[in-house]
């Protein structure tokens, strides 16, 4: 019985020794989110330009991107066709966006990132606001889009109006 009892105890004593310590990982919160705002600006930037080619690699291969129209629902390969058709229409001017509020969320370990902008689109509304929310992963060192959503988010003041011309 001895035998067991002591078995027992060396067995419980290497398990707990071999179990791998966790290491904190220290995150600069502040650089980060600068980072991914920096990120946002220059595709916000890209959109307005028609620039493809700055503003798709934005986007991991997996990327669901919802555009504002109930109908767009677009995985990376859609929604760079249409980009790249919408960029290259000569008589399509690309709306200015302009920031009015950003949140950004970053987890703990500093590898993912929720982003909430709220903007003013020039050629659209000056009235309605457009929100963007963007999931971001830390991939290779560099912040990239996994998931984007753009809708509209009009004041409550104004839904009855909203209410009553689609009515119609």
């Amino acid at each position: 019985m001895k035998k067991i009892f002591y078995l027992l105890l060396i067995a419980i004593t290497i398990i707990t020794a071999c179990k791998p310590k966790t290491e904190s990982v220290s995150v600069d919160i502040k650089a980060e989110k600068d980072s991914i705002a920096k990120n946002l600006d220059k595709m916000y930037s890209a959109f307005t330009a028609k620039d493809a080619k700055t503003f798709l690699p934005f986007l991991t291969d997996d990327c669901l991107y919802c555009g504002t129209d109930s109908k767009e629902f677009w995985d990376k390969e859609s929604y760079s066709k249409f980009f790249n058709e919408m960029s290259a229409d000569t008589l399509y001017k690309a709306p200015t966006l302009t920031l009015n509020k950003r949140e950004i969320r970053l987890d703990k370990s500093g590898t993912s990132a929720i982003a909430v902008d709220q903007l003013f689109v020039s050629g659209w509304t000056e009235k309605v606001p457009l929100r963007n929310v963007t999931h971001l992963l830390k991939i290779d060192n560099k912040w990239m889009c996994d998931f984007v959503s753009m809708s509209l988010v009009p004041h409550n003041e104004d839904l009855e109006k909203i209410f009553h011309a689609v009515k119609e």
